[in-house]
């Protein structure tokens, strides 16, 4: 018979770049990376284009460089891609059924409870320890902490970002047969 292959880890998906897919740029669908997508501006498909920027913005000031990595274009990417999304909450037990409306609630608190004079750190303190009046949904710490995990996974998580930090990329080797 023919071997199948073994699953792939969502790490090892995201270090092979397949958290790149079709994007929507000017009406016209592109396979794209998140960070290409977001350079050209791309037009979310679950999100919306307010929420996006809310999630980036708050991702950015938890991980730097999250934005311009394309922070909103993966989250959005990842909410289209049901039970095969590679987003950290499908691993901490959020249904991915629910995964939209985790971030949309995510977003929409970002949006309700910053405006320009928001400084986003005094934000993210509240944040972490609960304490944003207003704040409905999903403990606000809970969403800063998967947020982060996402914004580090497009940030760092491929062999770009690896080198970025300036560290060697090496792929885990799976064995052969569980342990």
């Amino acid at each position: 018979g023919l071997l199948k292959p073994a699953p792939l880890s969502r790490r090892h998906l995201l270090a092979r770049g397949t958290a790149a897919g079709f994007f929507i740029v000017a009406g016209q669908s592109f396979w794209l990376t998140p960070r290409e997508a977001e350079a050209r501006v791309f037009e979310p498909q679950v999100l919306s284009p307010e929420q996006c920027k809310a999630l980036a913005m708050l991702g950015d000031a938890l991980v730097p460089g999250a934005a311009a990595a394309g922070l909103a274009a993966y989250i959005d990417l990842q909410l289209q891609a049901g039970d095969e999304s590679l987003l950290i909450g499908k691993y901490l037990g959020v249904d991915t059924s629910a995964q939209t409306e985790f971030y949309r609630a995510a977003a929409d608190n970002v949006i309700t409870l910053t405006d320009e004079n928001s400084s986003m750190q005094t934000f993210i303190a509240s944040m972490a320890t609960d304490s944003l009046s207003g704040w409905t949904g999903p403990p606000a710490s809970y969403v800063m902490f998967v947020l982060r995990a996402d914004a580090l996974d497009v940030t760092y998580g491929t062999p770009e970002g690896f080198a970025k930090l300036g560290i060697p990329y090496m792929a885990q080797i799976e064995p052969d047969k569980p342990w």
